[in-house]
C-alpha cells in the first residue's frame, strides 16, 4: 500500500513537497497550494493519517524513505523543495539527513532540536489524549485554539477523526526524544527554520540551535502566531515560502531570533 499523493499547480515547474503535521493531512496546505500554484505542488497524507491512515507508522526514517520514493517518482527532475510543519518539519530534516541529493531548498516550522525535558510525562498524557482526541468537544476546542477557518473545519474534523491513535502515539514517542543529527553539520542545502512567536521555548530554541549546526540555515520568527501559523497567517507563510524557494528577500515582518 502506497501513501496518498496529490499533485496540483503547474506540471512543468519546480516541485515543492508539502509535509503536514501530526493529526492533520494534506488539506492543511490549501492556502499555500493556491498561492504557489505556479509551482508543481505535491502533497501527501503521511502514514496513519487521512487517506493513508491504514498505513502503519514505523519511524521518521522509514517515512522519509517513502517520501524519497515519492520525490523520485513525482518531482520534476527527481528533486524537490520541501516545506514541512511540525511532524513535517522533522521529516524534512530526515530527508536532508538520508536523501539530501533529492532535496533542494527547505522551509521548516515548529520543530525541536533536543529531547523534550518533560517527556517522562508523555505516557499518561497520551493515555488521556487517546480517550478524548476524537470527542466532539475536543475537536471543537482544537478548531478554536488553532484558528482553523470555517472552510477548513470539515476537513480538519475528518482528518483528526481518521488519525490512527497507534500512529499518533508512536510519532509522539519518537518526536519527544528527537535529537538533531550530527550528520546535518555536513548538509549545505539552504534551510529556513521558523516558528510562531507563541510557540514553546524549546521550539523557539531550535531557531538558533539548528543554524548553529547547519552551514546554510537561518532562523525566523513569525509574530503573534502559534504552531499552525500556515493557517493562522497563510499569506505571510506563503510569501515566506516563495521568497526562500526563489532565493529572494524574506518578508520584513519576519523577525530574527534573539541569540543566547
Amino acid at each position: 500500500m502506497s501513501l496518498y499523493v496529490n499533485e496540483t499547480g503547474t506540471s512543468g515547474a519546480a516541485s515543492i513537497l508539502f509535509l503536514h503535521g501530526a493529526g492533520a493531512g494534506s488539506y492543511m496546505w490549501g492556502r499555500q497550494l493556491a498561492a504557489l500554484a505556479d509551482f508543481h505542488c505535491i502533497t501527501v497524507d503521511l502514514p496513519g493519517h487521512g487517506k493513508s491512515n491504514a498505513i502503519k507508522w514505523v519511524s521518521l526514517a522509514d517515512t522519509s524513505d517513502q517520501l524519497a520514493a515519492i520525490i523520485r517518482a513525482h518531482a520534476n527532475g527527481g528533486r524537490a523543495h520541501i516545506v514541512g510543519l511540525s511532524l513535517g518539519g522533522y521529516l524534512a530534516l530526515a530527508l536532508l539527513e538520508r536523501h539530501v541529493a533529492l532535496v533542494d531548498r527547505v522551509v521548516i516550522s515548529g520543530v525541536t532540536a533536543t529531547p523534550v525535558p518533560s517527556r517522562a510525562l508523555l505516557s499518561p498524557q497520551l493515555w488521556l489524549l487517546s480517550a478524548i482526541m476524537k470527542r466532539s468537544w475536543f475537536v471543537k476546542m482544537q478548531i478554536r485554539s488553532m484558528h482553523v477557518p470555517p472552510d477548513m473545519q470539515a476537513d480538519f474534523t475528518e482528518n483528526l477523526l481518521a488519525t490512527s491513535m497507534p500512529a499518533y502515539r508512536r510519532i509522539a514517542e519518537e518526536v519527544v526524544e528527537y535529537q538533531l543529527p550530527e550528520a546535518l553539520r555536513h548538509v549545505h542545502n539552504p534551510t529556513l527554520v521558523t516558528a510562531g512567536s507563541r510557540e514553546s521555548k524549546i521550539i523557539l530554541h531550535s531557531l538558533n540551535a539548528i543554524p548553529k549546526l547547519m552551514p546554510n540555515a537561518q532562523g525566523r520568527i513569525a509574530p503573534e502566531v502559534g504552531h499552525g501559523w500556515n493557517v493562522e497567517a497563510p499569506d505571510l507563510f506563503s510569501e515566506m515560502a516563495r521568497a526562500w524557494i526563489t532565493d529572494t528577500p524574506l518578508p520584513s515582518r519576519l523577525q530574527r531570533p534573539t541569540t543566547t
